[in-house]
């Protein structure tokens, strides 16, 4: 039983990882630490023996433990019992065990919001409603509703969405932001809640308290974290009414089907509604794909990116996404300055826009500024957005510590971009050749025998050739890993 509770964890459970502390609380609280240790080891044996020919599925490293994305695909559909009613969340799992209880108690009430997957409509674009708040006073309401209004406006310059006032028809599918704000002596109180229309579930919701004292940074990081809110709840529902045809996290992700996905979703998308922003994720797809080694023509994609990037800047000029994106696909094609131009257009535009901070980290980079793109780097993994992407943000900087001769640093946030993002295949080339060069030759053809698994064709001859992407590491010094021998 306790076997099958870790694999509900480890299952619903963010890129399906879990550290082995949070586990075993789960699962072993009422024991003492070495007890529950034992146990804990003994359940991972259970899980590994009962995979038979699979048992490389169960993966673990320095304090965590998973399963691995390649080998299983999860389907958390829930399906009609022969009764015709629906099971809820792991309906047969009983564990006493008080923490774990609690964690499913949590888990059930999270699946009981998910409303059934239906097709989505590609070129039916999700809609957010921003209610009125519901204020205690003028100055309060007025705070709330530029709070609201920004991070609604955030959210629309990262994702395809229409935003309008909630002055809708009541049975029209949508997600309210909708937010009850009042004074109490210094500071201001908002509740802030996103609901399903029509259906009334409440998806996410959060208090905070503003200082009235330091107002600008209090309503930027409420901005952010409600935008990180919306994003997370579009997430959860992009496959049903009012829900996103594009995942964010495909586009954001190391991995072809996931891309080819979110390419597809986006390329049916009206291009009469956010022109410019599905143009710029379209190229951003592309980019990453060239990037990733994952299509057979990268010259004849990337001037496809290029192309969708220059359309992206003509139907609106003053996007920091689409210059950002802009930015990124014309430092792929060498074109450093250009580049450059672009990203600083981009921050300019919006300095908390993540796309515009990550262009503008790379162009410095590009020019040989690695001090002022680490710091770049630096503070947009400070930012609250950062937690929907931070694999992005640790490769930033650990190209930029590479680039700076600080290795160990820099495989440390290579070891971070593969604990959020197993497929990336660019920091397993730069563990390979980092974990080489200081002697860990285990280690390195880990490394190796990771990238073989994602990466097709891919040998160390292959990453030896001038055309491979490995500028850093050629800059370096780094490629002795190409002549070791090691596969």
């Amino acid at each position: 039983m306790r076997a099958r509770g870790a694999l509900a964890v480890l299952g619903s459970a963010t890129s399906m990882r879990v550290l082995r502390a949070r586990l075993q609380d789960l699962l072993f609280s009422t024991r003492d630490p070495d007890h529950a240790n034992a146990s804990l080891r003994q359940v991972l044996r259970e899980i590994r023996i009962s995979l038979g020919d699979d048992r490389e599925a169960l993966v673990s490293g320095p304090g965590w433990v998973g399963l691995d994305g390649n080998l299983i695909r999860l389907d958390m559909t829930a399906r009609p019992g022969p009764d015709g009613q629906m099971p809820e969340f792991a309906s047969d799992l009983d564990i006493e065990d008080p923490e774990f209880e609690d964690w499913l108690r949590d888990a059930r009430m999270h699946s009981e919001q998910a409303v059934t997957p239906m097709a989505p409509e590609p070129s039916l674009l999700p809609v957010l409603l921003t209610a009125e708040p519901m204020a205690s006073d003028t100055d309060s309401g007025v705070i709330a509703a530029m709070v609201m209004g920004e991070a609604a406006g955030r959210v629309c310059d990262l994702v395809p969405l229409v935003s309008m006032p909630d002055r809708a028809d009541p049975g029209q599918a949508a997600i309210v932001l909708s937010a009850v704000v009042n004074r109490m002596g210094d500071g201001i109180h908002m509740l802030v809640r996103l609901s399903h229309r029509p259906s009334g579930r409440t998806f996410w919701s959060h208090k905070f308290v503003l200082d009235a004292g330091d107002l600008t940074g209090a309503m930027s990081i409420c901005t952010a974290q409600i935008c990180v809110g919306i994003l997370r709840v579009l997430e959860a529902l992009r496959t049903v009414d009012a829900a996103l045809g594009v995942s964010f996290a495909d586009v954001f992700s190391f991995n072809q089907a996931r891309l080819s996905r979110a390419e597809k979703a986006l390329s049916g998308m009206d291009d009469g509604v956010n022109a410019s922003l599905t143009m710029a994720l379209r190229a951003w797809i592309l980019t990453t794909q060239v990037f990733e080694r994952m299509v057979p023509d990268p010259q004849g994609s990337i001037q496809k990116a290029q192309e969708f990037a220059s359309r992206a800047r003509e139907a609106d000029p003053y996007s920091a996404t689409a210059l950002g994106v802009g930015s990124v696909v014309e430092g792929y094609m060498k074109h450093g300055q250009v580049s450059f131009w672009l990203a600083q257009q981009a921050v300019q535009m919006d300095a908390r826009n993540p796309l515009a901070r990550y262009a503008y980290s790379r162009a410095l980079t590009d020019l040989g500024r690695h001090k002022e793109a680490h710091r770049e780097a630096q503070a947009g993994l400070a930012e609250a957005l950062s937690v929907l992407n931070p694999a992005t943000w640790q490769m930033r900087m650990g190209i930029s510590l590479t680039r700076l001769g600080r290795f160990e640093e820099a495989e440390q946030r290579f070891d971070a971009v593969q604990q959020f993002a197993p497929e990336n295949r660019p920091s397993l080339r730069f563990l390979a050749a980092l974990r080489y060069h200081r002697h860990d030759e285990e280690g390195a053809l880990s490394a190796l025998q990771a990238l073989k698994k994602v990466e097709p064709g891919f040998s160390l001859e292959a990453m030896r050739s001038d055309s491979y992407p490995v500028a850093t590491l050629r800059q370096g010094g780094l490629l002795g890993v190409t002549r070791s021998g090691l596969l």
